[in-house]
Formats: structure tokens, sequence, C-alpha cells
């Protein structure tokens, strides 16, 4: 009993023991953890692995065939063995082909790990915007709590109609709900961004920082250059190689392949020497088949279609890379200057209003409609330059992913 009691206690223990709370994760911390421990990036390495296999497939003979034979009229007991020999350089040419196979699928790993940091950093920042906009509403519930008691102290005191009490009550109870809604929303959006980091949805880490958005960009000539080293265009490249190397390989194997065969015979009555001794007779030789019916013709034409497609998917990417470079560096742009026009200008205005127009209330010079204005425009503004700081961010992580690489140095977080 004793021991069931201690059990259960040590149970309850481990059950009620508090959690170590979760460490803060930054801008910087999420891509880099994502460039590690993404499930994408597991597949992409077992796909490697198995390219690299191939090679070894490739590379390898075949093995010798051993045969034994036995007849009434002719030898008792006949033996051979028959080894494939590719004298004409189709093992080469499948190992060359394999290895091109593998290039270009380590190549595409590094588009998977491209991928994964554009992913990565668009469910930090979908965190990291319902966190702030969760943030935001929570201060607008709190501004018309103290209006509903202002409204409530001018009402004892007879200078406000029961009106602006109930109207101010009905505000404060909407805001407190978009407050609650908004911070049910920053789990969601962290249990997406654990995917990309590997870790339990069910408890995301907290976000800590802003956006690690560059206040100055590479000019976009520079980065139209520097497209053309893009992972995917290395990837195309590497694809079209291996479809000449198949070219090659299917040409190579038109050849025959030469079966080298030897064969012993003994105890074949019709070898018998005038004594009666019977001899051993070997017989060597070659075979080889005859490329007369299948000279490969489709198999040659299936590998140059696909050197031709993989051309094609040259063209194809590089210019929707093109495109879509210019297009994310004209939104970052605009969302820059959105951004910063409202965060500069509009926001101290509008909160200098409801300043003055609150303050105005509490004295009795403006009715409480002019004051649920103010602080619907000042709520309003916060999220509209929520709305444009979270547009910059994307547009930058677009302008990366067509970039085909970090442009934000690794350095610290940035708030924009």
């Amino acid at each position: 009993m004793t021991l069931l009691v201690g059990t259960a206690a040590s149970v309850a223990m481990v059950v009620v023991a508090p959690r170590a709370p979760a460490r803060a994760l930054t801008w910087a911390d999420a891509r880099a953890q994502a460039q590690q421990h993404a499930p994408e990036l597991a597949v992409g390495a077992g796909r490697g692995q198995v390219a690299h296999a191939e090679v070894q497939v490739a590379g390898a003979l075949a093995n010798p065939t051993f045969t034994v034979t036995t007849a009434r009229e002719t030898a008792r007991l006949g033996t051979g063995v028959s080894v494939p020999l590719p004298i004409f350089g189709q093992r080469g040419a499948a190992v060359d082909a394999a290895r091109a196979d593998a290039q270009a699928v380590g190549l595409d790993r590094e588009v998977a790990r491209n991928d994964v940091r554009w992913n990565a950093s668009l469910a930090w920042i979908d965190t990291w915007e319902a966190t702030q906009r969760a943030r935001l509403l929570a201060g607008a519930a709190a501004d018309a709590q103290r209006l509903a008691s202002i409204a409530s102290e001018r009402f004892d005191a007879g200078a406000a109609p029961r009106l602006d009490v109930v109207r101010a009550g009905a505000d404060r109870v909407r805001a407190e709900a978009d407050a609650a809604s908004a911070r049910a929303l920053v789990g969601a959006a962290g249990a997406r961004l654990a995917v990309w980091l590997g870790s339990d949805p069910q408890t995301p880490p907290p976000i800590e920082g802003g956006p690690g958005v560059p206040a100055q960009l590479p000019p976009l000539p520079a980065l139209l250059v520097a497209v053309q080293s893009h992972p995917a265009l290395t990837r195309d490249h590497a694809q079209g190689d291996a479809a000449e190397r198949h070219v090659a390989l299917e040409r190579r194997l038109r050849l025959p392949v030469i079966n080298a065969e030897l064969t012993v015979l003994q105890g074949d009555p019709t070898l018998a020497d005038t004594s009666g001794r019977q001899r051993t007779d070997v017989v060597a030789g070659a075979a080889f088949e005859l490329p007369i019916l299948n000279a490969r013709g489709g198999a040659i034409a299936r590998a140059q279609a696909q050197g031709t497609l993989a051309e094609a998917e040259v063209s194809l990417d590089s210019a929707h890379l093109r495109a879509d470079l210019v297009d994310a560096f004209r939104r970052t742009d605009a969302a820059a200057a959105r951004a910063r026009a409202l965060g500069g200008q509009a926001l101290p205005a509008l909160d200098e209003a409801r300043a003055l127009t609150e303050e105005s209330y509490r004295a009795g010079r403006a009715d409480l409609v002019r004051v649920l204005e103010a602080q619907r425009a000042l709520v309003d503004a916060r999220l509209a330059e929520l709305d444009a700081v979270v547009a910059w961010a994307r547009a930058f992580a677009d302008l990366e992913r067509a970039a085909g690489r970090a442009l934000d140095d690794g350095g610290p977080p940035r708030a924009p």
C-alpha cells in the first residue's frame, strides 16, 4: 500500500509540475531553426540518398551464370560459366547518367531550402501579426474600459445622459470580444509556424522582436543579374545535363554486351583415345545481342525529349523568377513607404486627437460620439499600420524567394 501511495504521489508530481516557458523566437531564430528541422529537408535528404545509391546500382557488374549439364550419349558432366562483359562503355555511361541525376537531386534540395526559408518567414510573420493584433486590440479594450468609466462618472455626477453609459458599455463589450478573438488566433498562427520548426504545434513558442527586413535593399539591377544563379535555375541546368547523359547512355546501350562463355565437358565417350581413356574437352565462345529488331530508337527519342523539356524549364523558370523578383521588389518599396507614412505621421496625429477629444469629453466640451469616433479612427490606423508592416515583410520574403538567397545578411531582427 505504501508503495502504491508513493507511486501515485510521484505521478501527481509529474503531472502538476510546471513546464519551463518556451524561449521566445525571433525572426532570425525561426529561419535558422527551419533550415535545420523542417520535415521537407529530411525528405530531400532521403531522396539524395536514393539518388546516390542509384550510382552504385548503375556501376554494378552482372553476376556470372554457372550451368551444369549431362547427357546419355556424349559428356556425362558438362560445366560452364558465362560472364557479361560491357566492354563498349555501357557501364561508364550508366554511372555518368546516374551521377548527373544525383547532382540534380542534390541541387533540388537547395530549392527546397529556399522554399523552407520562405515558408518559415511567412509563418513567423503570420504569428507576429496575430500577436501584434492581439496587443493592439487589448489596448483598444483598455481604452474602451476607461471611456466607459468616464461616462459612468459623468452620469453619476449628472453631467451626462444614461445614453452615454449604455453606448460606452456596448463599445467596451465589443472591444473586449475583439481582443479575446485576437488572442485565440495567436495560437492558431503559432501552430502553423511549429510545422516548419519541427516542434509541437500544441505548444508553439512565443514571438519576440519584429520582422528582420533591412532598411536598404540591394538595387534591382543587381538582383536581376544575381537571379541567374538561383537554385531553381541551377537545378534546371543540372537536369538538362543529366538528360544529355541519358541520351549518351541510350546510344551506348545500342552496342551489344559480350557474354564470354567457357564450358568444360567430362566423360564424353566420343572423345576417347585409342586406349579407351576418355578426355576432357574445353569449349570457349562468346554470345551477344544483334540490334536488328530494336535499336533503342524510342529510348533515345525519349531521352532527347527530356533534354528539350529541361531547356524549356530553364526558360520558363527564368522568366517567372525575373517577373516575381520585379513584382516583389516593387511591392516591398510600396509597402515600406505606406508603413513609414502611417507610423511616422498619421498615428501620432490621431493619437493626439484621441487624447484631446477624450479630455474634452471629460470636461464636458465634447459629446461621446466624437470620442468613440476618435478612438475607432486610432484603432483603425494602428491596424492599418500593422497591415502595412505585414505587407512589407511578406513582400520582402517573396523577394528573397525570387532572389534565391537570404537578403537580411543574417543580422538581428529589426522592426520595420
